[in-house]
């Protein structure tokens, strides 16, 4: 398979992943770097041509409460298998992490289905998007379909505990699958995270002064010479 970013074939013993960078730009004054890699059944790689590459487009997409996400209308066909989330990248060492891993495994009823996931970040239930994803392939309940999302909080996010939403959409009709949230996965709650313009090392400067002149030196030269009197 090829990266849709530069030639290159990536194959791993059971399936097949595929890898591109993204900048994504989530709200004004935030930025977000992401590199995606879609993992693929190995047995399925052949057919791993999703039909519809458009999607929804990420500023298009307004912040909702979490109460929104809740109540809305889900299909029974979709759902989230597990998500996970590592954190790295704290140059100040204040325990808030400028980069993450978020990793995602979705299943269906059906044998395939073309998807994509539209991933949030939020505070006090209240979550605006910083990333589309490319359109995926969904085979059943099989684990090896999972998406990583590799992040980089660029601007724009001051250090604090966030929550993390991830919408599952059908890549045919843009009709909304399937949510997993903090309330479901207890990975996607209070990850302590700040953007790279807020993660800087503070650096302290240690000035010394010496003065000279001919008091000092004839200071020196006493206590020298007392030094000398009572070793004698």
């Amino acid at each position: 398979m090829k990266n849709q970013r530069v030639t290159q074939t990536i194959l791993a013993a059971t399936l097949m992943s595929l890898s591109f960078i993204a900048f994504s730009s989530a709200a004004s004054g935030k930025e977000v770097a992401v590199s995606e890699t879609i993992n693929t059944p190995e047995l399925n790689a052949a057919d791993n041509v999703p039909t519809r590459v458009k999607k929804k487009d990420l500023s298009s997409i307004a912040g909702k409460s979490g109460e929104q996400f809740r109540t809305a209308t889900h299909s029974v066909d979709y759902w989230f298998y597990d998500a996970w989330v590592t954190l790295y990248t704290d140059r100040d060492y204040d325990g808030y992490y400028a980069s993450f891993d978020l990793e995602f495994d979705a299943d269906t009823n059906y044998y395939q289905a073309p998807v994509y996931a539209i991933v949030y970040l939020g505070t006090n239930d209240y979550y605006e998007a910083f990333h589309v994803t490319s359109v995926f392939n969904l085979y059943s309940d099989s684990s090896d379909d999972s998406v990583l999302l590799e992040s980089e909080l660029v601007s724009g996010y001051p250090s604090n505990d966030y929550d993390i939403l991830i919408e599952l959409i059908d890549a045919q009709t843009d009709q909304v699958l399937a949510t997993i949230d903090a309330y479901e996965d207890a990975d996607l709650s209070y990850q302590s995270m700040e953007s790279s313009d807020y993660d800087r090392p503070v650096t302290s400067e240690v000035v010394v002064e010496t003065h000279a002149g001919s008091w000092s030196m004839w200071m020196s030269l006493g206590l020298l010479g007392l030094i000398l009197w009572r070793r004698r």
